[in-house]
């Protein structure tokens, strides 16, 4: 690992799985999410690109219903937004979980991600970025931890038809801090041209429509937070967000 921090990079895994030190679940985990980024038709290229330029981060935080994982998530997570502009122009965090013993219900994936975010949330050290509202109705709320708004997708084994958001494991946490991606954002040339693509590979990608809530930052009539882990159904959708923001954070 990076010292006694507890973030992993790609040499460090690789190098931890050839000596036989990083345990079973973990080797498992990484080696399904590589072969994952590896498909020349996964259609997220900037996460794809990130594992293969040695430019991803990984935690592996341990059973989700244990307190002592989720700060590891904690403590993980800030140590990545604190070293995350000196590791390269596009990096991303990939957090895996402990699988479960047994099998477990979308519900329940759903339901075990949110609590993550709250957990976060409820023990975030720094004040809710000014420039961020607290509102997640407003089209340019985001989730923030540490003083960073930040991009998050949750991935899980029932996303058997949604195959981009598909993973065999249990539940994974992908996280990309706003700064990396204000380039491609909004109504720039480069931006339009990144989504159009990442849109059209998706179609080709996945055995299902891209679902409805899947939209661009601050676009008046979607709300990012809806995204971060989707239903199956296209059908259906996330009407209420799922925790209060702490009004201590507008400070």
């Amino acid at each position: 690992m990076n010292g006694t921090g507890l973030l992993f990079d790609q040499s460090e895994v690789q190098d931890a799985i050839e000596t036989g030190e990083l345990i079973a679940w973990k080797k498992k985990r990484y080696i399904a999410f590589r072969e994952t980024m590896q498909s020349t038709r996964y259609p997220c290229y900037f996460a794809a690109n990130a594992e293969d330029n040695d430019t991803a981060r990984y935690l592996f935080a341990g059973n989700i219903r244990d307190r002592d994982a989720l700060l590891k998530v904690r403590d993980g997570l800030r140590e990545y937004l604190e070293r995350y502009q000196s590791i390269a122009e596009r990096t991303t965090l990939v957090i895996f979980f402990k699988p479960p013993n047994k099998d477990q219900s979308e519900q329940e994936y759903r339901d075990q991600f949110w609590r993550v975010l709250e957990f976060l949330h409820k023990r975030d050290p720094e004040p809710w970025p000014s420039d961020i509202p607290t509102d997640p109705d407003d089209p340019e709320w985001e989730f923030c931890f540490s003083g960073e708004p930040m991009f998050i997708v949750g991935r899980a084994p029932f996303y058997t038809d949604r195959k981009s958001r598909y993973t065999p494991y249990g539940l994974e946490i992908t996280v990309q801090p706003r700064g990396i991606l204000d380039d491609i954002s909004g109504n720039t040339i480069e931006g339009q041209h990144a989504r159009s693509i990442i849109r059209d590979r998706l179609k080709d990608y996945d055995d299902i429509a891209p679902h409805p809530d899947i939209g661009d930052y601050s676009d008046p009539t979607t709300r990012e937070w809806k995204q971060y882990i989707l239903p199956t159904s296209n059908d259906e959708s996330l009407n209420e967000f799922p925790f209060e923001i702490s009004a201590w954070f507008e400070e």
